[in-house]
């Protein structure tokens, strides 16, 4: 029971399936459809390395969203095109075959140096400061690790900024453009995925976001008003189980998600000096709350587009939670299974999206998000 538990909330994590008409039967079928950039949107055929230095900016405003292009960041294509995801896709899709694709053909090749991984046990240019938090942490997982490294990258310092322009890289603008342009994540990242903004119990009752949400005493808090938790928790726990068609499955669902919220507030106090510049929000709040509401969003969007790869590292090659570029955006696989696998080469510093079968021109590059980490 508890593996079962386990599995689904790992799904609930890194999906989205909530409309703004609120518990919409129709939505059960993007429940697996992962949240992602809708940035990379222009086409690519067969582009060759190239990194603009746009390292003389030193003082960056990191919530700029500044358009990320993934050939300027240095990630060569072939044989593949680009649209902007249809609203239905959410966010994933748009990813295409611009002619026939064979197996095993390399249509992707990504600088190891964009994509983001925990722990620092796998780069030398990792900054220490998203290990050392990370270490703070009431309960340090690879979500833990992983979330402080997303927040790096995110809010560079200038003196990784200078150590940046001294190398003439441009890795780190390049990898803080690619988060920013993260717009949807996991579930109820935007208040609009439960419902219209006067619902009851929806995204007006909610802190920053439903992750954000509750605490770890909330069981004892609510029972007096005979609720089992926070009713905005609550709420949502009952339209997931409508949703993906749950039968007796609210209580499973409910449990879910305060155990993605305890996840969350295990990690949240010792990364929120990595938010070096809080997001402005609509709604009044403190600098810490909106440290905090930062961390959680960071959280959520990660979850919803981390892989397993196969890396080496200090004791050989390790399989590891990542986010890899480009690859983060793929579309759900359907019965077929994923079309498109990642690997690392072991002559290169680069990591290489390969074709897993025959894909037809025009063809969607597919990912399996249920064996997700």
């Amino acid at each position: 029971m508890k593996e079962s538990i386990l599995m689904f909330a790992l799904a609930i994590a890194l999906s989205s399936a909530f409309v703004p008409s609120a518990f919409n039967p129709q939505a059960a079928s993007s429940l697996r459809h992962h949240h992602a950039s809708t940035q990379l949107c222009s086409s690519s055929e067969n582009t060759e390395f190239s990194i603009t230095d746009t390292t003389e900016e030193r003082n960056v405003n990191v919530h700029a969203n500044k358009p990320w292009d993934h050939e300027t960041a240095g990630i060569k294509t072939h044989k593949l095109t680009f649209r902007s995801p249809h609203p239905d896709e959410r966010g994933k899709g748009g990813v295409m075959a611009s002619e026939s694709i064979q197996a095993l053909e390399v249509v992707a090749r990504i600088p190891r140096s964009l994509i983001l991984v925990g722990g620092g046990d796998f780069f030398e240019y990792d900054a220490p400061r998203d290990v050392e938090a990370a270490a703070n942490a009431q309960n340090c997982t690879w979500v833990t690790e992983l979330t402080a490294a997303t927040l790096v990258a995110l809010h560079p310092t200038l003196a990784e900024l200078a150590m940046d322009k001294k190398e003439s890289s441009g890795t780190l603008l390049s990898k803080q453009q690619w988060i920013q342009s993260w717009v949807s994540g996991g579930w109820a990242t935007h208040g609009s995925d439960l419902g219209p903004p006067e619902a009851q119990f929806g995204q007006k009752c909610t802190t920053g976001s439903l992750l954000s949400t509750g605490s770890d005493n909330d069981a004892n808090i609510y029972a007096k008003f005979r609720l089992p938790c926070h009713p905005a928790i609550h709420r949502a726990a009952v339209g997931l189980a409508f949703l993906t068609n749950m039968e007796d499955g609210e209580e499973e669902c409910r449990e879910v998600l305060a155990r993605r919220g305890a996840v969350y507030r295990s990690m949240r106090d010792a990364l929120l000096p990595l938010v070096l510049e809080p997001t402005e929000r609509d709604r009044l709040a403190s600098m810490r709350e909106r440290r905090a509401w930062d961390v959680a969003d960071v959280v959520s969007r990660m979850l919803s587009r981390a892989t397993l790869l196969q890396l080496p590292g200090a004791k050989g090659e390790v399989t590891t939670p990542a986010v890899v570029p480009l690859h983060e955006r793929l579309s759900q696989c359907d019965g077929r299974g994923e079309n498109a696998k990642m690997i690392a080469d072991d002559g290169d510093m680069e990591l290489l999206l390969v074709a897993t079968r025959d894909i037809e021109q025009r063809e969607d590059l597919t990912r399996d998000y249920t064996t997700a980490p």
